[in-house]
């Protein structure tokens, strides 16, 4: 993602405009390519982050906006690996270095009439006893700092495919400072709509889901709305945005803080030529979802298990995704895992369930959710509390009470 001085925006009355880069373009596939090959020359030697920060800064004075170079650097340079290379570690070596030179006194700049110790007469005794050589040890003495981490890889790729990576995390960006996020999908098929809520769940993002005619809509609270942790929920909110992309059709919609100008308003949609990076899989699992599904599979029951395949519709106000369906002998029941959530998102939806819950649905709560059990009153399916593994013998107990 861009830092907040390399977002290229532009405003008109309320709407957010990004300066999107176009693939096709001759300046930016130029900006791109220099990029790619500065990276991949920069492996072979195993150059510096300041070698390469100073190489991007020295061309971007030359190019006629240096915002669109700097942020391709960051793009590409996010998805580097950069390493400490130092036979001693520095740190280790720092207070080495420190304590002999505090021991031999006042140092002298350079050699004079005098015979004072120089900086370089420390290094050579040292040389000798730890077996490196004066300049490895000047070299490796502030190794650690960022700016003299060396690169060691970096996920490579054609300049065209930089560029929309580029074009990504400008709206990724933008996301960051978003109080609240509004995704439409048209006519979605069960897959995509399973697909784009395990995204959800994933990243553990606050939503609510409904159904209006053949459409459905996810609103997912923005970072600034989250009083606490609300980089680290910024930072998933953003990651989660390339998932929107893998829908046929979809628009989307986020309230911005932006700057000293007040609420501004992002609106995109299908069409707007964004492409996600993410591989198309089906959709994430979570970690409560795996662990179950192993537990309930090793149970060796007669309850068949299989992926929520249909949301359930709340009296149009809302949707569940189920985590698993469950079928035996016609009977159906079926299971969703709740565990990162407000408590007020929580009481929300379990107020739609007691008046538009199916009735055949198991909750699988976390504990840290609920106190004494009376948030869950008046619910007509089963409720099963969990710390940190949800147990799977009381889930097909509660599936014997409930499924139809």
């Amino acid at each position: 993602m861009l830092t907040g001085d390399l977002i290229r925006v532009r405003t008109r009355k309320s709407a957010l405009l990004p300066s999107f880069l176009d693939p096709s373009d001759e300046g930016a596939l130029e900006d791109a390519s220099w990029l790619v090959e500065l990276v991949r020359h920069g492996l072979v030697r195993a150059v510096t982050r300041g070698e390469l920060d100073e190489a991007v800064a020295a061309e971007a004075q030359v190019r006629p906006d240096h915002k669109v170079l700097r942020g391709l650097a960051k793009t590409l340079l996010d998805r580097a690996t950069f390493d400490v290379e130092a036979p001693i570690p520095p740190p280790e070596l720092r207070e080495t270095v420190f304590k002999a030179a505090a021991a031999r006194g006042p140092l002298a700049l350079a050699p004079d009439p005098l015979g004072r110790t120089t900086a370089d007469d420390v290094l050579a005794d040292l040389s000798a006893e730890l077996g490196v050589s004066p300049a490895a040890i000047r070299s490796c003495l502030y190794a650690d700092r960022k700016e003299e981490q060396r690169i060691v890889e970096c996920e490579l790729m054609e300049p065209a495919a930089l560029i929309a990576r580029y074009n990504t995390g400008l709206v990724q960006s933008i996301l960051l400072k978003a109080t609240g996020v509004e995704v439409v999908l048209e006519s979605p098929s069960a897959p995509k709509v399973r697909q784009l809520l395990r995204y959800v769940k994933f990243h553990q993002l606050i939503h609510q889901a409904w159904r209006e005619g053949s459409a459905l809509h996810l609103k997912i609270d923005g970072p600034i709305s989250v009083l606490s942790q609300s980089t680290r929920y910024g930072l998933k909110l953003a990651t989660f945005f390339p998932a929107v992309l893998l829908q046929e059709q979809w628009s989307l919609t986020a309230d911005v803080k932006w700057q000293a100008r007040g609420t501004k308003t992002l609106s995109l949609e299908t069409g707007c030529g964004l492409v996600s990076h993410y591989v198309d899989r089906g959709g994430y699992v979570t970690r409560e979802a795996e662990w179950f599904k192993e537990r309930f599979e090793a149970l060796d029951c007669d309850w068949s298990m299989e992926e929520g395949a249909e949301p359930l519709d709340l009296g149009g106000r809302a949707v569940v995704m189920p985590d698993f369906t469950f079928r035996r002998d016609g009977r159906v029941g079926h299971l969703e895992i709740i565990g990162y959530w407000r408590k007020d998102y929580l009481a929300r939806r379990v107020e739609l369930l007691r008046e538009h819950g199916p009735g055949n649905l198991v909750l699988a709560v976390s504990r840290k959710l609920v106190a004494d059990g009376s948030e869950l009153e008046g619910f007509e399916g089963e409720v099963v509390g969990f710390a940190s593994v949800v147990p799977a013998a009381q889930v097909r107990d509660a599936l014997e009470r409930v499924a139809r």
